[in-house]
């Protein structure tokens, strides 16, 4: 009889652990959107940045609908993912038409601007940093420039070797 009290105490604490797991998981805050917002940059002018305020990238050689940056790619250049079936949402100074989302080859969904993948560069290590340009292929995505002569979107520097697609 005490090793069926034992057990009936054990299940029942484990349907209790259980349910209040699910209870935690199902109340913790998920990042469904992922919002797109612009910050100004002393030396590109308005960039194109996460809701975090990092900076964001494109890969140059990638075009509308396209993601070739996949595996360790990825890893150094972690792209702008939405969870389940949420949608971008334009911050100040974007324009939510110019958003969208394209699915990657490794399932996930990932925002666009202009049609292009958004990345961000994990060497950026503060919201602001701007270290990304021009590196592998990939340039900041630029609202309006300075002046004339700054960085474009279409700036990218001719990569030989060691890029991303």
């Amino acid at each position: 009889m005490r090793t069926r009290s034992t057990l009936l105490l054990f299940s029942s604490s484990f349907l209790i652990l259980l349910a209040l797991g699910v209870g935690i998981a199902a109340s913790a805050p998920t990042n469904s959107k992922a919002t797109v917002k612009t910050a100004r940059s002393s030396k590109y002018g308005n960039l194109l940045v996460s809701a975090t305020g990092f900076t964001l990238y494109q890969l140059g050689s990638e075009s509308k609908g396209t993601i070739k940056c996949t595996g360790s790619c990825a890893k150094i250049w972690p792209p702008l993912l939405l969870a389940g079936g949420a949608k971008p949402v334009a911050g100040s100074g974007v324009s939510q038409a110019k958003l969208g989302t394209i699915k990657r080859p490794d399932h996930g969904t990932q925002v666009t601007y202009n049609g292009k993948a958004l990345y961000r560069f994990a060497s950026d290590s503060k919201p602001g940093a701007v270290t990304g340009q021009n590196v592998a292929g990939f340039h900041v995505v630029v609202l309006s420039a300075k002046s004339a002569g700054t960085a474009s979107p279409a700036t990218t520097t001719a990569a030989t070797g060691g890029g991303y697609g």
